[in-house]
């Protein structure tokens, strides 16, 4: 009896391993994933899981604001981004200039970028206009890496997919956000994601703070939302399946007219801090490489001709040393009469070389 039972819950934990890991991978060719419910409902631990799952399918990038990642999710390099490193632009000329930033550490960023599969970034910014201004930044720039590298491609396809995760996305991209001129390329990119083999996995406590232009076009993982929460098309998915979002329980989501379980997710190490290593890189790139002197048409001759006449000169000093001793028993007169031969010899190639090259001499 003990037997039937492990064998049944083996195959239940079966099939929802890989109900979830078809899920996961929908989302990442659809374009993302929004996860909506009320606070405490897992929406964190959903987000870990997905980002352990698709690290093996493709470059996933994280971006958290609360800390949550940063104690709680596996090993991962991890970038800090401080207040001071997202500031206004001083001059301000125009309305549409207020809250326009600058990224300080810009170069920093690039080259955690290009020098790491995956990251974490730790906004330690708590205005959500400087999270969505640094958010949008760094999509933007990978957006325009896989656009060129589509250009090079035999193809006409990026060679990885990326991932992005955005957990209380509202503060980064709320109807306010989106609306302003800044945000133009963005929404550009987002709308285009899916072409891009980009996905967004984002998540919220309810659909009204979320900006609509955004959440509209990604697929809903809907788990407990509380009765006022509910917005019109929400009573309407209630309706036509017959459930009850307000009495989900615990870490079970509905997704595209079904029903499953998060995974439970074993913490795998610690994400740590890369700061110290990138700036570290940065300064040595910057530093100047020694330059290898030119050598002149005459010492390239020279070299060659006292090559092929005595290759022992140029041998490292271990091998001169062996094939000195190796000649050791030879008579200092048969020495004298090979050195006169080889200065009488080099002699009449340089004389041959004068008359064949007379404007390099």
């Amino acid at each position: 009896m003990t037997n039937n039972k492990s064998e049944k819950q083996s195959d239940i934990n079966n099939h929802s391993e890989k109900q979830f890991q078809s899920i996961v991978k929908h989302g990442l060719v659809e374009g993302g994933i929004h996860v909506n419910a009320s606070k405490g409902h897992g929406k964190t631990r959903l987000l870990f899981s997905m980002a352990q799952s698709l690290r093996a399918k493709a470059r996933v990038f994280i971006f958290d604001g609360s800390e949550a990642w940063l104690y709680g999710y596996s090993a991962i390099p991890t970038f800090t981004v401080k207040e001071r490193d997202i500031q206004l632009i001083n001059d301000v000329q125009s309305t549409d200039d207020i809250e326009r930033y600058s990224l300080n550490n810009w170069n920093f960023v690039k080259l955690a970028l290009s020098t790491e599969k995956d990251l974490l970034f730790r906004l330690k910014t708590r205005k959500p206009s400087k999270r969505g201004f640094f958010i949008r930044t760094v999509i933007n720039h990978l957006d325009a890496l896989q656009r060129a590298e589509r250009a090079t491609t035999s193809d006409n396809e990026a060679k990885q997919f990326i991932a992005f995760f955005i957990e209380e996305a509202q503060d980064a991209f709320n109807s306010r956000s989106t609306t302003r001129l800044e945000a133009e390329e963005f929404l550009t990119v987002f709308n285009e994601a899916r072409n891009q083999k980009i996905a967004f996995f984002t998540a919220s406590q309810r659909l009204t703070d979320f900006s609509k232009t955004i959440r509209a076009k990604q697929h809903y993982c809907l788990g407990n939302i509380s009765i006022e929460d509910k917005v019109q098309g929400l009573r309407n998915l209630e309706k036509q399946h017959e459930i009850d979002f307000s009495k989900i329980p615990l870490r079970h989501w509905f997704y595209e007219g079904s029903m499953f379980e998060s995974p439970q997710l074993k913490q795998q190490g610690k994400p740590f801090q890369i700061n110290k290593a990138i700036k570290q890189k940065f300064i040595e790139s910057l530093k100047p490489q020694p330059e290898q002197k030119k050598q002149s048409f005459f010492s390239k001759i020279t070299f060659g001709i006292n090559t092929l006449l005595n290759p022992s000169a140029n041998l490292p000093q271990t091998t001169k040393r062996a094939t000195n001793r190796n000649f050791n028993t030879e008579s200092t007169e048969t020495e004298s009469e090979l050195d006169q031969f080889d200065r009488e010899q080099e002699e009449n190639d340089l004389r041959e070389i004068e008359e064949e090259f007379p404007e390099e001499w």
